[in-house]
């Protein structure tokens, strides 16, 4: 039986319900979910329905000319939560990031890059260095997030910074690809 806790995906330690927590707050989560989510089937449901829905959006929003409008939002968005706690987004990126765990100053910098990139598409200007740039730190993220979900190694997700306290996972994942293909999108179509 693994040891994950069905919850948040860290390791157990509390057995209960047949399924190990890592504490009383995921047990109470679980005990207060509806019996469809504990179902074994649901989780790969609700991530495949997931997946089709941000395939459809990412669609609309391209077809409607706003993708390049939310890419702005979401890099800034994302890169001022980063900001917030710097030297922790910092320290948690290198966890599971492949050239954060190379270069500290990558792992220091990258709130700065996802800026950068977040006002370039905002303000409509220099959008194929941006897509271009888009892609490969994407491309990167989904290597290192790839790797680190097949080697089973617990970490903390830092894509909303580290005020936010998500565990990676393959949400984490499919957001990196979808980003990906958003700037080959923006770059070919």
């Amino acid at each position: 039986m693994s040891k994950k806790d069905p919850i948040c995906g860290m390791d157990g330690t509390i057995e209960k319900h047949g399924y190990y927590f890592c504490s009383q707050n995921c047990i109470e989560k679980y005990e207060s979910r509806p019996a469809l989510m504990s179902q074994s089937w649901f989780k790969p449901v609700l991530y495949s329905v997931i997946a089709v829905l941000l395939i459809v959006l990412t669609a609309v929003l391209q077809m409607t000319g706003y993708m390049i409008l939310f890419m702005g939002v979401f890099f800034v968005a994302v890169s001022l939560l980063k900001i917030a706690d710097w030297k922790g987004f910092a320290q948690a990126f290198t966890m599971y990031d492949i050239l954060a765990k190379k270069s500290k100053v990558y792992a220091h910098i990258y709130p700065l890059i996802e800026l950068g990139l977040g006002i370039s598409y905002l303000l409509t200007w220099q959008i194929t260095i941006a897509a271009y740039v888009t892609f490969v730190i994407m491309a990167i993220g989904t290597v290192g997030v790839a790797q680190n979900l097949l080697s089973k190694n617990p970490v903390k997700c830092a894509c909303l910074g580290t005020l936010v306290k998500i565990p990676l996972t393959k949400f984490t994942l499919f957001e990196d690809i979808t980003m990906a293909a958003m700037a080959l999108m923006i770059l070919f179509l």
